[in-house]
């Protein structure tokens, strides 16, 4: 699968780290400016923005297992890095704009435009790796089916211990 994409340096180890920097400094300063604007008022996010919240804690759950995923493929070395790099993306931009949603509708419906963008890039490289992962797996079953079916009709059988003569009483001839 690597292959057939360009080295992407998003997925390098001092560019996830950035990238976790740069989320974890986005969500902690929402969520402050989530505290002040709720500060004065008798009620939180949960009451008066339930379903965004809800949404806004599956994302960071998605975010947190994916990057532990990423950091065990990365030092297997997997080819399946990246897959699981675009659904930590994906998950942490879809975070930020639901803390934003909370703050500024406005400013959130312009970022979703962006996040959507962002969206359909990581969808399109996530459909052809799983495509090309399909793929491959469909060849390899279908070859060792090839090779199974190719051992069971062949007319040459080789027991797998030697020949052993048969020895028959004098009185059965």
């Amino acid at each position: 699968m690597a292959e057939n994409h360009p080295p992407n340096h998003g997925f390098k180890g001092d560019s996830i780290v950035a990238q976790h920097a740069i989320f974890a400094l986005l969500v902690d300063t929402l969520s402050n400016q989530i505290q002040v604007k709720y500060q004065a008022m008798p009620v939180s996010p949960f009451d008066t923005h339930e379903r965004v919240m809800l949404t806004f804690n599956a994302a960071m759950f998605i975010y947190a297992t994916t990057s532990v995923a990423e950091v065990i493929l990365r030092t297997q070395k997997s080819v399946h890095q990246r897959l699981v790099g675009n659904i930590r993306l994906f998950a942490s931009a879809l975070a930020t704009i639901l803390l934003l949603e909370i703050l500024s509708l406005i400013v959130s419906c312009i970022i979703s435009v962006l996040w959507t963008c962002l969206f359909v890039k990581l969808a399109y490289e996530s459909c052809q790796d799983l495509c090309q992962l399909l793929s491959q797996t469909t060849y390899e079953a279908l070859d060792m089916l090839k090779k199974l079916i190719a051992n069971v009709r062949s007319p040459e059988e080789k027991p797998n211990q030697p020949n052993v003569q048969v020895l028959t009483s004098p009185g059965t001839d």
